[in-house]
């Protein structure tokens, strides 16, 4: 086109104009420079830009001049009309460029048509319009008042905000005559300002200065600023604070909680700011032990408890209190806090078991010690005091032995079976308000004494057994319960073999043990034998419990066994009474089948109810089982005999007949009412005869029974001997009663009769008596064998035990005293002597038995205790030998009796409030009034006699007895008048083995005693360092004896001991008290105390000491202190009742630091003990300096340099100073400056300690590049004081910050067709490095169509470099990339979206030039045919599309009608495209339509494009098919219709000869179809007759013929349908079993030649839809394997064809997997090419005629 290459040229030649204009800005300088000052007003006019850049007067506004700021704020802007530079906003170079000089701002410049971009540079000047500042308006200095003249204190400058002359300072001073300025200037640390003391300071005078200064700038006029300067003048510390006391108490209960304010204690301090401030701690505390149980709070001054405080550990604390200031040195105070501890009641009781002697056996005596207790209260006073109770109060109780000492003794007697363990609680209760209690649990278990005989539940026992049990089968269990427990209570079971028995039929008596036996061990009763109730009915017998104790005791229970019956015989049948023969026996009665053959006679005519039999039976059972009934087996239904139930008496039921024949025979079942049922049957046989000859029969049987007669000759024997067996049964029935009723009679007199069968040892027997409570109280156990005898609930128990002396009880008959009671072996509990029972009834038993046992020692050892629980030996010894049985029974029953207690002359018992100590001494006295009496009076007539028997040893050894019992007294009653306590003394440190005391001799024990009765030593709570000598029961030292470690401070030291002795058991108590010695020197808490002293205190002034500790008591305690000579300090000691001994140092003479900065002094601390011992602790003085130096640094100026990527935390530089004062004046630490601002404290950080500058935040060169950092180094003084330095931090510069690309302009869409050259964005470029790291180059990616130019430094155009074609590319993705020439480079990426704006430069265009369109007749009107389409790539209207039918040259031949336009037929859519269908079409009018379809644009100008349609008409079957005659017309054609109607039929005649063969043609049957290709396609079928005719049609041929039966057709359907089908000749498919019929139109060949198989698939169907498999018949020749099948058949009448696909013989696939449709064309030239011309006009024929057309 002519017009697109004129502009392509004009737009070229554009560009060159461009690149000229390029050129020449390149080669000016590309840049307009202005300059306007600062603060100039908004529409100042800085220059005329739009002249200066060449433009017309129109032109800006015409190509919109505009300015574009990069980054900030320009302040200016282009004016619109005229295109000058005009100042817009405020104009403030500080804000703009800081303090960079000078100030030039960059600009850039746009207009457009074309678009370009222009340079402008804006310097902006200065002017003085910003006065000097200073960081603050009042700046505060702290001056030390010790300050020396000349001290230089660095001051913060002002700083300007101006540059130039502007910003050049000078400052000045208000006048002084303390202070003075000092400005100092150098090249290397700049500008420094310095305020100098002139004059030293005096806080007294003037404590703060007040001063002003004044900082000057250098314009015209110059601006001033000022800043206040407060200088606070320091205060030294030179007054210590002071209490208002020197000693405060303080009382303080011990139930104090935690917290608990004790006192508060107050200080005050006359010096200014810190050295007034004081604080508070405590300093010592006494006892050391207490150091965490109180604490001060360091401000207020307040003392709390913090632990707990008990009054029984430490009853008081001495604390020393200090208040120190916090002046430099820091002086203190001092004072002393006595704090008193309060008792309370805090403490429960407690209850220590020392002792405890269990188990207790059940007949222990009354009074027996049980278990010793010690009792106590750590609490004093009211609150100590214990008083102590038992619960239960029975059967034990509480008797106080001594001071916190009990005994638990027993005070009633004890019984195991009843209480078998006591749960004892000893209560304890204080005195204190309130009262506090304390128990303490006993169990108290009770030994088992064997005095309980087993014990059956019931006396007599019923067991019920079956007869016929098993051996062996348990038959009952029997239990007898013994409450003893162990082997006592320990059970074992036996059957009484003594007169227990069975009587036995035919046996007599049999023992019971041959019957049943019991389990030893767990009762249970087993039957030896099995049980016959015929043989026995009842069996009684005794079963017999015996325990395991000794001795042991028995107890007898009756069981009487019952068998019962069980059905194990059946019915006897007896012979007829009279026992006349006939009787007859077919089986025996144990058989339970046994039968009898009866006969008997009756009459013609007897009447209905007549007796003719009876049948007697007997059964062996007893009871149900024996009850028989009788049943009439034969004849069954309704006879003329029937027979009683229970009677067995046969008889008529109706009158007898001549019909019922001469005979009769009767069967009858004899049973038992048994489980099972047992019979027996009888046969009788009744003969029917004449009247007389009944009556004849009758008399010759005689005595048979009425109408009876033997059945055989043997009949009368056996009669006689049924007659003898019920003779035996009413014998044995008798027997068996009389048993029965023996055994009764029997068991009753077991039952109620005594026994006395007892069996005893070989010896002379003892008799052992038990009580009703079962107690036995002999202690020595021996094998016994023991009876239970009749009479109360719970009967005595006589033992007979071999080889005992005889009992001390009084005679007893022919008995004495000294041989004791004779006792016949069988005793009952009336033969006991009384006495025995008096003295287990006596109240006061305990005391009796103490008696015993404090004399046993003197004669020969323990006693032996009779049954009656008497002593044997010793009781012989004193009531017997002594004759004092008498006396000393009256003792005891009365009890001990106080002296001077007899009233009317008589004397009052001791009761049980008198004191415990007393009663053991006056049993004495009694026994030797009584030894006394026995010796001096004359003894009685019948104890002469008895006397002179006795030899002279007995009266010897009496009399020592009586020496024994007087020794007794006089110790015991030393004993109570001493307390009933021992007390020895010991010195401390003795040494193990030393002798305390003999105390076995000093508690009355002989020689041999301690160890015999084992004398021991219990401890309460602490070690006590001592012990009893087990062979001379003397108390000895043991261990180390330390006074200190057992009682502390505490005086006198006093251990108080418990010693046991036993047998019996018994408690004394000793008191050992262990003197002190002088063991221990005085000891100092440490061997070394520093003291720190300022060099300025005062002489006078007092240091306190803490005083050295004895461990020891008394005069070893008393302590005095000396001090080494020195002429500085001197030993003050003050001794007060209430302060105790405080000791001080104190100062006589100043100090001074450089004479002598320590001093070492000694304190010596010497006891009062003999001799006395010493300890020393040296005191190391050390004089604290005064702070007058403050610290230096080495240089004034520091100097570092850092890379900007330096990470934090990098170490910069290490800053030192020194300092030349002592001690903390010496420590520097250093910190940043007050004036140091917060930016830099966050980047930047110092180690206060080691002066170490770090790197803490991340630098960035191009924020700020160097930093100036004012740094103070300051001791920790009092005052403190400093030195300063300055620090400056050059950053460098690193590749840190990538390139950065904007886009300043943006021209888009681009047109397709715009011009090379054309600019389409502007960008600007830039990197914040400095040199090389900020120098960029840029490139764009791709390279095509567009190119980078370089307008300016950092200025890049983007141009177009090649045409545009929108179709091909619509948008570009353009990346622009910037590179640094750092090392490593970074690089920046930019992406730019381009988009191309459409041109119309394309017509739409379809995608076949051809369509060719398939449409059915008959279709619908309006029926959518075909979709067309055209593509236009243009967009929006360019590329929108309208369609319409061209006119021309659309038309079509109409048979009968001649040519029509296309538009008559059919129309499309204008929008969519779609094809549609005028009118209904018509195959056989219309076949084919062409014609044209025209798409156009809605383009400027509209571009379209063309395609032809062609429209092919599809025949569809709506003709029926036409028969034709005959061919010739010969005779016998009639029609039956017109073709047209489709229902036609033709009537035709045929004829064939007889042995024609098979496969003969007949007929030919001709019909013909108005339709064409499938729907023409005819095929024929014989309807009549069905079946296997002689005769078949051709499928296509229609010749009627033979058919072959070697045919098969088989196909499989897939994905279609989901089951199989057949084809067979009808060309119908058949979905499976059941499945419905398709008529389907079927497919061939189209050949000549016969063919492997044929195809039906569905027509239409679609790819894949099926598939088929084939089998063929074995009888075609022309099939050699399933190789050959066709692999392309055709549709008639349709441009498509199906393809099969093979697959090899042996495949598991179907032959054919899916069907294909091609064009029928395309086909044949691929057949043409495989099989020749000959095959292929083969298969294009239409109906085959042949014969193997049908195949």
């Amino acid at each position: 086109m002519p017009k697109a290459a004129m502009a392509m040229k004009m737009g070229v030649c554009d560009g060159a104009l461009v690149v000229v204009l390029q050129l020449a800005w390149a080669l000016v300088g590309g840049q307009v420079r202005y300059s306007v000052p600062e603060e100039a007003k908004a529409g100042t006019v800085v220059g005329r830009l739009a002249q200066d850049l060449g433009l017309e007067a129109g032109e800006p506004e015409a190509r919109r001049l505009r300015l574009v700021s990069q980054g900030r704020r320009a302040s200016v802007e282009v004016s619109g009309a005229s295109g000058a530079l005009v100042v817009s906003s405020r104009l403030d170079r500080e804000e703009l460029c800081g303090k960079s000089a000078p100030c030039s701002l960059r600009l850039e410049v746009l207009v457009e048509r074309p678009l370009r971009v222009f340079h402008v540079e804006l310097e902006v000047t200065d002017i003085n319009d910003n006065a000097p500042v200073f960081p603050a308006a009042r700046k505060n200095l702290s001056i030390a008042e010790m300050s020396l003249p000349g001290s230089r204190f660095p001051l913060e400058g002002a700083s300007d905000a101006d540059v130039g002359p502007n910003a050049q300072l000078s400052y000045s001073l208000i006048p002084s005559e303390h202070f003075a300025l000092d400005l100092q200037k150098n090249e290397e640390e700049g500008e420094s300002l310095f305020l100098v003391l002139r004059k030293p300071l005096d806080r007294e005078t003037m404590p703060i200065h007040r001063l002003v200064l004044t900082a000057s700038d250098g314009g015209r006029p110059p601006l001033t600023g000022t800043m206040e300067l407060v200088i606070s003048v320091l205060d030294a510390n030179d007054n210590a604070p002071q209490f208002n006391q020197s000693v405060y108490k303080v009382q303080l209960p011990e139930n104090s909680e935690s917290g608990t304010i004790v006192y508060r204690v107050t200080a005050t301090d006359l010096d200014e700011g810190t050295n007034r401030d004081v604080s508070y701690s405590l300093q010592s505390l006494f006892p050391q032990d207490g150091r965490d149980v109180f604490g001060i709070d360091r401000n207020s001054g307040e003392i709390r408890l913090q632990g707990d405080i008990d009054f029984e550990d430490i009853g008081v604390y001495r604390l020393q209190v200090d208040a120190a200031d916090q002046g430099s040195p820091p002086l203190s105070g001092h004072c002393k806090v006595v704090v008193e501890v309060l008792d309370v009641n805090d403490n429960a009781p407690d209850v220590v078991v020392t002792s405890l002697s269990v188990p207790v056996p059940e007949d222990a005596a009354v009074g027996t010690v049980v278990a010793l207790l010690s009792v106590s209260d750590r609490d004093s006073g009211a609150n100590g005091r214990v008083r102590c109770t038992v619960w239960p109060p029975a059967p034990f109780g509480l008797v106080s032995t001594f001071a916190g000492s009990y005994s638990l003794v027993l005070r009633e007697a004890l019984d195991r079976e009843r209480v078998s363990e006591y749960e004892l609680e000893v209560r304890a209760e204080d005195g204190g308000a309130p009262p506090l209690r304390a128990s303490r649990d006993l169990r108290v278990p009770v030994s088992d004494v064997n005095d309980n005989a087993p014990a059956f539940a019931q006396a007599v026992y019923t067991v019920l057994a079956r007869e016929n049990n098993a051996a062996g089968a348990e038959l009952a269990r029997l239990w007898a319960r013994d409450p003893d427990e162990a082997g006592n209570g320990r059970v074992s079971y036996s059957v009484a073999e003594s007169g227990v028995g069975a009587a036995v039929s035919g046996v007599g008596w049999r023992p019971a043990s041959s019957y049943v036996s019991v389990d030893a061990e767990s009762g249970r009763l087993w039957a030896l034998q099995p049980l016959d109730y015929e043989e026995l009915q009842v069996l009684q017998f005794e079963v017999r419990a015996v325990d395991a104790g000794e001795p042991a005791l028995c107890g007898n229970t009756t069981v009487q066994l019952f068998v019962l019956d069980e059905n194990d015989n059946a019915p006897v049948l007896l012979p007829p009474a009279g026992g006349g023969p006939g009787v007859g026996a077919a089986g025996s009665a144990a058989s339970g089948a046994d039968s009898l053959a009866l006969w008997a006679w009756a009459s013609w005519g007897a009447p209905a109810g007549q007796v003719l039999a009876k049948i007697r039976a007997v059964d062996a059972d007893s009871g149900y089982n024996a009850w028989l009934r009788y049943e009439l087996w034969e004849p069954r239904g309704k006879g003329p005999f029937r027979v009683g139930l229970y009677s067995g008496e046969v008889s008529t039921t109706r009158a007898l007949e001549e019909a019922d024949g001469p005979l009769q025979r009767l069967v009858i079942v004899v049973r038992d009412h048994g489980e099972p049922a047992r019979s027996a049957t009888a046969t009788l046989s009744v003969s029917l005869v004449e009247g007389a000859e009944a009556a004849l029969v009758a008399t010759s049987s005689g005595s048979l029974g009425a109408g009876l007669r033997p059945a055989q000759s043997g009949a009368l024997a056996a009669a006689s001997a049924a007659t003898t067996t019920n003779v035996w049964l009413v014998v044995a029935i008798c027997v068996v009663s009389s048993l029965f009723l023996l055994a009764v009679v029997l068991y009753g007199a077991a039952r109620w009769a005594p026994r006395s069968a007892v069996l005893s040892g070989p010896g002379p027997a003892t008799l052992v008596c038990a009580s009703e409570v079962g107690s036995w109280s002999y202690s020595q156990r021996q094998s016994r064998s023991l009876c239970v005898t009749d009479g109360a609930g719970k009967s005595d128990l006589m033992v007979f035990s071999p080889n005992f002396p005889p009992p001390p009880c009084p005679s007893v008959g022919n008995g004495s005293a000294g041989k004791g009671p004779s006792v016949s072996p069988v005793a009952s509990a009336a033969s006991v002597p009384s006495s025995c029972v008096e003295a287990e009834n006596g109240d006061k038993r305990w005391y009796y038995d103490w008696m015993i046992d404090t004399v046993r020692t003197k004669h020969q050892g323990p006693g032996i205790r009779d049954e009656c629980g008497r002593v044997s030996r010793i009781d012989n010894i004193l009531c017997g030998w002594l004759g004092l049985e008498n006396e000393f029974a009256q003792l005891v029953s009365q009890g001990p009796v106080l002296p001077g207690t007899q009233r009317g002359g008589q004397s009052r018992p001791l009761a049980e409030a008198d004191a415990v100590g007393h009663q053991v001494p006056l049993l004495a006295v009694k026994t030797l009034e009584a030894c006394e009496r026995r010796q001096l009076l004359p003894e009685p007539a019948s104890d002469r006699a008895a006397a002179e028997n006795r030899a002279g040893p007995d009266r010897c050894e009496a009399m020592g007895v009586c020496v024994g019992a007087l020794l007794v007294l006089v110790l015991q009653l030393a004993w109570v008048l001493v307390g009933g306590q021992v007390r020895y003394s010991v010195p401390e440190e003795a040494k193990a083995g030393t002798v305390v005391g003999r105390l076995a001799q000093d508690l009355g024990l002989e020689a041999s005693e301690p160890e015999a009765r084992r004398l021991r030593l219990v401890s309460q709570g602490r070690r006590a360092s001592v012990e009893v000598s087990g062979a001379s029961g003397a108390l000895v030292v043991s261990s180390r004896l330390d006074r200190e470690e057992l009682c502390g401070k505490s005086a006198p030291c006093s251990l108080r001991l418990e010693v046991l002795v036993e047998r019996p058991l018994r408690v004394f108590h000793v008191e050992l008290e262990v003197t002190d010695i002088n063991d221990n020197a005085p000891v100092f808490s440490v061997k070394e105390e520093a003291h720190n002293i300022a060099e300025s205190s005062l002489p006078g002034s007092r240091f306190p000491l803490e005083g050295a500790s004895d461990a020891d008591v008394g005069a070893n305690a008393q302590l005095s202190y000396s001090l080494s000579p020195s002429e500085h300090f001197g030993l003050d000691i003050q001794k007060t009742e209430e302060e105790g001994e405080s000791l001080f140092l104190v100062l006589r003479k100043s100090l001074d630091r450089e004479t002598m900065p320590i001093h070492h002094l000694v304190l010596t601390a010497t006891d009062g003990g003999r001799p006395p011992l010493t300890s020393t602790v040296e005191l190391v003085i050390s004089v604290l300096d005064a702070n007058d130096n403050a610290p230096q640094f080495n240089q004034s100026v520091y100097k570092v340099k850092v890379l900007e990527s330096s990470e934090p935390g990098t170490l910069l530089i290490t800053l030192s100073a020194t300092d030349l004062d002592e001690g903390i004046s010496s420590d520097v630490m250093y910190l940043f400056s007050k004036h140091v601002t917060t930016e830099v404290k966050e980047m930047f950080s110092i180690d206060e300690n080691k002066g170490e500058m770090r790197l803490r935040g991340n630098l960035d060169y191009e924020e700020k590049d160097s930093y100036e950092i004012a740094i103070e180094a300051r001791d920790k003084g009092f005052p403190p004081l400093s030195g300063h330095c300055r620090l400056v931090v050059e950053v460098l510069d690193v590749n840190d910050n990538a390139p950065e690309v904007w886009v300043t302009s943006l021209s888009v869409p681009v047109p397709e067709d715009a011009a090379v050259g054309t600019v389409v964005a502007l960008l600007s470029v830039s990197d914040r490095d400095s040199g090389a790291n900020g120098r960029v180059r840029c490139t764009v990616w791709p390279s095509a169509p567009f190119d980078l130019v370089s307008t300016f430094a950092g200025s890049h155009s983007l141009v177009l470099r090649e045409a545009l074609d929108r179709e091909r590319v619509s948008e570009y993705d353009v990346e622009v990339r910037a590179e640094d020439g750092g090392s490593p480079p970074l690089r920046a990426s930019r992406g730019l979206r381009v988009p191309v704006s459409d041109v119309n430069d394309n017509a739409p265009a379809f995608a076949q030039a051809v369509y060719t369109v398939l449409a059915r007749e008959n279709n619908a009107a309006g029926a959518e045919l075909a979709r067309l389409w055209a593509r236009d790539p243009d967009e929006a209207g360019n590329g929108r599309v309208s369609y319409s039918v061209a006119e021309s040259g659309g038309r079509a031949a109409v048979s009968g009608v001649g040519w029509r336009p296309a538009s008559s037929y059919v129309s499309v859519d204008a929008e969519s495209g779609r094809l549609w269908a005028l009118q209904p079409l018509d195959y056989e009018e219309l076949q084919v339509l062409q014609f044209e379809v025209r798409a156009v644009d809605a383009g400027e100008p509209a571009l379209c494009g063309n395609a032809t349609v062609q429209l092919f008409v599809l025949d569809e079957n709506d003709n029926a098919p036409v028969l034709l005659p005959p061919a010739g017309g010969g005779p016998g054609a009639k029609a039956a219709g017109s073709a047209a109607s489709g229902a036609d039929s033709l009537a035709l005649w045929a004829w064939a000869t007889w042995g024609a063969p098979a496969g003969q043609v007949l007929a030919k049957i001709r019909a013909v179809d108005a339709d064409s290709g499938y729907n023409a396609w005819l095929r024929y079928e014989l309807w009549e007759p069905r079946g296997k005719g002689p005769f078949r049609v051709g499928l296509y041929s229609g010749e009627p013929k033979h058919p072959n039966p070697d045919w098969r057709y088989s196909a499989s359907l897939r994905a279609g349908m989901q089951s199989a089908v057949h084809m067979e000749e009808a060309g119908i498919l058949r979905g499976g079993p059941g499945g419905p019929d398709q008529q389907w139109p079927t497919v061939s060949s189209a050949t000549t030649e016969p063919e492997a198989g044929e195809v039906s698939p569905p027509v239409g169907a679609g790819v894949n839809s099926n598939s088929w498999t084939f089998k063929f018949g074995p009888g075609n020749p022309k099939q050699s394997g399933p190789g050959e099948l066709p692999d392309k058949f055709i549709i008639p009448g349709s441009p498509a064809i199906i393809s099969i696909r093979q697959e090899p013989p042996n495949s598991q696939i179907d032959k054919s997997d899916f069907i294909t449709f091609g064009k029928k064309e395309e086909t044949k030239k691929k057949k043409k090419k495989k099989k020749g011309n000959k095959t292929q006009e083969k298969k294009e024929k239409g109906n085959s005629t042949t014969e193997n057309s049908d195949q």
